[in-house]
């Protein structure tokens, strides 16, 4: 007579939860028999071997209602098919990864550099990107249809290609002297990802070439310091070094936090110049 074994004792032996060996008997990975009397459910041999293969492809990552038409159902080619699909996806997964490891490289090394950046201009190009602009000062931008307020479902479903980016609305020095800027925030994106992530910037997005600029670093802690920060951290100084501010300065949000016992946010700058 063949060897029957108890659910408790097959998970164990495979260790695999009870909780689960339920959950597979459900899918159809395994059917094993019932005792008419007590209930319990009892596997054999070739119980096992389906329970080994169904817990082989779960390591591929395949969905459980595919694994079950491998289980019962496939001949060799669908397997193979099976395999090629599963490939494909764990490649995209890997490209995937690794661009958010990358992109999550690039913003811890900012927050370890970000320090020595602080009131120091340096010339730099600034960044191309495709501008979303969703907020003028305090006051988000809509329209006269629900239809038309600023598209922002398709841009932030990107994040972390997509970065929050604020633009001043300052095109000359004398600007400055003002007093009371305006600014608009929204998300930036490069048109090199824009194109690969199919990000919509038609239309929705203004378009900002690469400029000669300076850059630095400024902080504001809360709320209703980010213009004077700008203001005495940035163009001021700029101002006073005998540059000419050519064009509106663009810039990004590096990082918020609690220092202490005050609200920090940190950003970063570009400001196009002539001397």
């Amino acid at each position: 007579m063949e060897a029957r074994y108890k659910i408790g004792t097959i998970s164990k032996l495979l260790g695999i939860p009870i909780q689960t060996l339920h959950y597979y008997e459900k899918c159809g990975f395994v059917t094993p028999s019932k005792d008419e009397h007590s209930n319990y459910r009892y596997y054999n041999t070739w119980d096992i071997n389906y329970l080994l293969d169904s817990k082989f492809l779960r390591s591929f990552e395949f969905p459980n209602t595919v694994i079950e038409q491998i289980v019962n159902k496939d001949d060799v080619q669908s397997i193979y098919s099976r395999y090629e699909s599963q490939e494909y996806y764990l490649l995209h997964q890997i490209q995937h990864y690794q661009g958010l490891l990358e992109e999550l490289h690039t913003e811890k090394t900012k927050l370890a550099r970000f320090e020595k950046a602080i009131g120091k201009l340096v010339e730099r190009r600034s960044p191309e990107m495709f501008l979303n602009s969703y907020r003028y000062n305090n006051q988000f931008r809509t329209m006269d249809s629900e239809e038309e307020v600023p598209q922002l479902f398709d841009w932030i479903s990107h994040f972390p290609y997509v970065k929050a980016t604020f633009m001043i609305d300052v095109e000359t020095n004398s600007d400055v002297s003002k007093g009371n800027l305006d600014y608009w925030w929204g998300f930036s994106v490069s048109p090199k990802k824009a194109r690969e992530l199919s990000i919509p910037t038609f239309e929705i997005a203004d378009y900002f070439p690469a400029r000669n600029s300076l850059y630095t670093v400024f902080k504001a802690s809360a709320q209703d310091t980010f213009v004077p920060s700008v203001v005495e951290q940035v163009l001021k100084p700029i101002i006073r070094q005998g540059y000419e501010i050519v064009d509106k300065p663009i810039g990004r949000l590096i990082i918020r936090s609690h220092q202490e016992d005050r609200y920090e946010r940190v950003f970063e700058i570009w400001v196009p110049v002539e001397e």
